[in-house]
């Protein structure tokens, strides 16, 4: 079920480092592109966007939609943050309007979740008729688009530190094909197995070199809490997902 209190959490406070933190994998090595030249009304102007881009992806990750907002007050009551200035309604006030507006966002997001466990559910049950598809214990399903050979993960032993790197090609969709993800083009991408619990299921499954279709239950994608405003509450989620090679990461590296 979704907090009726996330909506107002996270619409109290947005990290500025956060707006500046650009996607890493889209990102383009100073050392390889210039930094173009900026006029000072760019600079404000781009800035600007992207305190307005980043916040607003924050807020739809909890089910803000564009219509719960009046733009000329999101503007003016920020400006009045920025300034230091007391805000221009009583705190009760705010604090119902809040309310409410938590209240809405919960009702919706729940019946959002509900449609879309049941539309999931459905998609499966027919998927699993198909030729070719096969469904394991957890309820995942697979299908085999190229044979791989026959290495493949092989946990360590002794409860020894799990180090092992992935590195994958894969594209994630909506039953509907809408696709929410994709590796970047032209190279693997490296991964652990800090990820939902199917594509975990999937990675420690398949043999290096094949290449699999798999269709995740909505408790093995990302369950009642979505993924953003993309991937939403209860959604079965498609990925295609090539495994190009299993390595052992040097100790202490970074997640992907």
């Amino acid at each position: 079920m979704i907090n009726k209190n996330t909506i107002t959490s996270v619409l109290g406070a947005v990290a500025f480092a956060a707006t500046c933190n650009l996607h890493a994998q889209d990102a383009t090595p100073a050392a390889e592109a210039p930094v173009p030249e900026l006029t000072e009304a760019e600079v404000k102007e781009m800035s600007s966007y992207i305190l307005g881009l980043q916040s607003s992806q924050r807020f739809g990750a909890s089910g803000l939609q564009p219509g719960d907002v009046d733009a000329e007050a999101f503007s003016k009551g920020f400006l009045r943050g920025l300034e230091g200035e007391e805000p221009d309604y009583p705190e009760a006030k705010l604090r119902a309007a809040m309310q409410a507006l938590g209240g809405k966002v919960q009702a919706r997001q729940e019946k959002l979740a509900e449609a879309n466990l049941e539309a999931g559910n459905a998609f499966l049950a027919e998927n699993g008729k198909r030729e070719g598809i096969i469904t394991t214990a957890s309820g995942m399903q697979y299908e085999v688009l190229k044979k791989g050979g026959d290495k493949k993960y092989v946990a360590p032993e002794g409860g020894a530190p799990d180090n092992t790197r992935f590195m994958v090609h894969y594209r994630g969709t909506l039953i509907d094909g809408t696709e929410f993800d994709k590796s970047p083009e032209g190279q693997p991408f490296p991964m652990n197995l800090q990820v939902i619990p199917g594509f975990k299921e999937a990675l420690t499954t398949m043999t290096v070199g094949s290449k699999w279709k798999i269709f995740l239950p909505a408790n093995l994608a990302y369950g009642p809490r979505g993924a953003g405003p993309k991937i939403g509450a209860n959604s079965a989620l498609i990925f295609e997902l090539e495994l190009v090679d299993i390595q052992a990461a040097p100790a202490g590296a970074p997640g992907q």
